[in-house]
């Protein structure tokens, strides 16, 4: 399974130059707890950073500033992990987990922004395999003996009959 499966395609986005009052507006109002950053207007510009709810708590409270007064700029994480549509699963829980990161824009093979995965994106896909793989140890019982009937059906059908004693 790659990322290109399992990303969200509806990135809440921001621009580095925008207040930081914006960005905490849009994470209100999309109910979202990170934003990617880009460098220019346009949905699939190129991320050039990435703010988290935490990274505007922990700015106000360090900086003492209004957030009508700091930029997005100021307070993002720069250089963002970004992948790929066809990065692998394991190889972005590896990434993630490297780089102590719960979410990561995804971006085609020009760099521009299609999308976002979260580790809440992840465990979801990967529930959903568990699930199915449960199913299939749960059904085989019930394959076996479908298995056996058959079997049976098609022994008796070309089992010489016995005349009665």
């Amino acid at each position: 399974m790659n990322i290109g499966r399992i990303l969200s395609r509806k990135a809440v986005t921001v621009l580095a130059s925008d207040p930081l009052s914006r960005a905490a507006r849009l994470m209100c109002e999309r109910h979202v707890g990170a934003l990617v950053v880009l460098s220019q207007a346009g949905e699939r510009g190129a991320p050039v950073g990435v703010i988290t709810d935490r990274d505007v708590v922990k700015a106000q409270l360090e900086q003492h500033a209004d957030l009508m007064m700091l930029s997005v700029e100021r307070v993002m994480t720069r250089d963002p992990l970004l992948l790929t549509l066809e990065t692998p699963l394991e190889t972005a829980v590896e990434k993630m987990r490297a780089r102590g990161v719960r979410r990561c824009p995804v971006v085609d093979a020009k760099g521009l922004l299609v999308g976002v995965v979260s580790t809440d994106d992840i465990i979801t896909a990967l529930a959903i395999e568990l699930g199915n793989l449960a199913r299939l140890i749960g059904d085989q019982p019930l394959h076996e003996g479908e298995l056996k009937r058959r079997i049976e059906q098609v022994h008796h059908a070309v089992a010489p009959t016995r005349p009665a004693a």
